[in-house]
């Protein structure tokens, strides 16, 4: 793929992120090649001009998912590890030197899942994230401008994030 269009790791959707200033999906193989392999990545860091995104992406809800119906993204447990994506990729942002607001959005599909469901696992995790600690005298230094959890389809229809489309992969054509 040419520029900055990244293909989810199942091999189903392009992330086009061509209308971007600046993107990569290599956070994880950069934290796993140095001792930062003790912290944990959101997909894709994007950055535009009034912002930086950054994009977490999870999808039980494509054809042959191993056992989709395990996927419980509103326990806890998955709560927490989505939250501290935020975090730990924060630190990279932040030691890149981009002073920008951050918008960390959580692209969600799972079966079952739905805007009342997708709205209460925001709120939680959303919880979990330093809205309050930012709001401390002490803080000088804005750490998060924003949190969504949205499904593909809400991304696409998104007037901003639409910019930045997410397709399904298209099948090689057999010409034998």
């Amino acid at each position: 793929m040419a520029g900055r269009i990244y293909t989810d790791e199942n091999g189903f959707y392009n992330f086009d992120f061509n209308a971007s200033l600046n993107a990569t999906n290599s956070l994880n193989r950069i934290f796993n090649r140095s001792v930062a392999s003790l912290l944990s990545d959101v997909d894709f860091v994007v950055e535009l001009e009034e912002a930086m995104l950054l994009v977490e992406y999870k999808n039980a809800n494509i054809p042959g998912a191993a056992r989709p119906e395990a996927f419980k993204p509103s326990e806890d447990r998955h709560i927490d590890k989505i939250a501290r994506k935020f975090y730990d990729s924060l630190i990279f942002v932040w030691a890149c030197g981009y002073n920008k607001p951050l918008k960390y959005i959580y692209i969600l599909e799972y079966p079952l899942g739905d805007s009342v469901t997708r709205k209460i696992i925001r709120n939680k995790i959303k919880s979990k994230l330093p809205f309050e600690l930012q709001k401390c005298r002490k803080v000088k230094r804005q750490m998060i401008y924003s949190f969504e959890v949205v499904s593909l389809g809400e991304w696409n229809d998104d007037s901003i994030y639409s910019k930045f489309p997410i397709r399904p992969v298209e099948p090689i054509k057999d010409d034998g």
